[in-house]
Protein backbone atom coordinates (compact mmCIF):
# COMPACT_ATOMS: atom_id res chain seq x y z
CA UNK A 1 0.00 0.00 0.00
CA UNK A 2 2.83 2.37 0.82
CA UNK A 3 4.29 1.85 -2.65
CA UNK A 4 1.04 3.05 -4.23
CA UNK A 5 1.08 6.16 -2.08
CA UNK A 6 4.44 7.20 -3.53
CA UNK A 7 3.27 6.61 -7.07
CA UNK A 8 0.14 8.68 -6.61
CA UNK A 9 2.19 11.46 -5.04
CA UNK A 10 4.53 11.57 -8.04
CA UNK A 11 1.59 11.51 -10.42
CA UNK A 12 -0.03 14.46 -8.65
CA UNK A 13 3.28 16.34 -8.66
CA UNK A 14 3.65 15.85 -12.43
CA UNK A 15 0.09 17.04 -13.09
CA UNK A 16 0.61 20.13 -10.92
CA UNK A 17 3.92 20.89 -12.65
CA UNK A 18 2.31 20.63 -16.09
CA UNK A 19 -0.56 22.87 -14.98
CA UNK A 20 1.99 25.37 -13.63
CA UNK A 21 3.86 25.39 -16.95
CA UNK A 22 0.64 25.87 -18.91
CA UNK A 23 -0.71 28.65 -16.68
CA UNK A 24 2.43 30.72 -16.10
CA UNK A 25 4.51 30.02 -19.22
CA UNK A 26 1.72 29.14 -21.68
CA UNK A 27 3.61 25.95 -22.56
CA UNK A 28 1.65 22.88 -23.64
CA UNK A 29 3.30 19.46 -23.55
CA UNK A 30 1.00 18.07 -26.25
CA UNK A 31 1.77 20.91 -28.67
CA UNK A 32 5.49 20.54 -27.98
CA UNK A 33 5.38 16.77 -28.55
CA UNK A 34 3.43 17.10 -31.79
CA UNK A 35 6.05 19.27 -33.49
CA UNK A 36 8.99 17.73 -35.37
CA UNK A 37 11.53 19.35 -33.06
CA UNK A 38 9.59 18.15 -30.02
CA UNK A 39 9.51 14.56 -31.26
CA UNK A 40 13.25 14.70 -31.98
CA UNK A 41 13.90 16.02 -28.49
CA UNK A 42 11.79 13.28 -26.91
CA UNK A 43 13.54 10.59 -28.98
CA UNK A 44 16.97 11.97 -28.03
CA UNK A 45 16.03 12.16 -24.35
CA UNK A 46 14.77 8.56 -24.35
CA UNK A 47 17.96 7.40 -26.04
CA UNK A 48 20.14 9.21 -23.48
CA UNK A 49 18.12 7.77 -20.59
CA UNK A 50 18.43 4.29 -22.09
CA UNK A 51 22.22 4.57 -22.34
CA UNK A 52 22.55 6.01 -18.84
CA UNK A 53 20.30 3.28 -17.40
CA UNK A 54 22.36 0.58 -19.15
CA UNK A 55 25.45 1.78 -17.28
CA UNK A 56 23.82 2.51 -13.92
CA UNK A 57 21.35 -0.38 -13.71
CA UNK A 58 23.63 -2.95 -12.07
CA UNK A 59 25.18 -0.60 -9.44
CA UNK A 60 21.78 0.86 -8.55
CA UNK A 61 20.19 -2.56 -8.17
CA UNK A 62 23.16 -3.73 -6.07
CA UNK A 63 22.81 -0.76 -3.71
CA UNK A 64 19.02 -1.17 -3.59
CA UNK A 65 19.37 -4.83 -2.55
CA UNK A 66 21.77 -3.82 0.24
CA UNK A 67 19.32 -1.16 1.44
CA UNK A 68 16.51 -3.71 1.52
CA UNK A 69 18.69 -6.07 3.56
CA UNK A 70 19.13 -3.36 6.19
CA UNK A 71 15.41 -2.76 6.57
CA UNK A 72 13.66 -4.84 9.20
CA UNK A 73 11.42 -7.51 7.72
CA UNK A 74 7.74 -7.53 8.65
Amino acid sequence: MEKDKGFVGWLILIVVALAFLKYFLDWDIFAAASSEKGRATIDYTLEVLSVVWSYLRIPILFVWERVLELLPSK
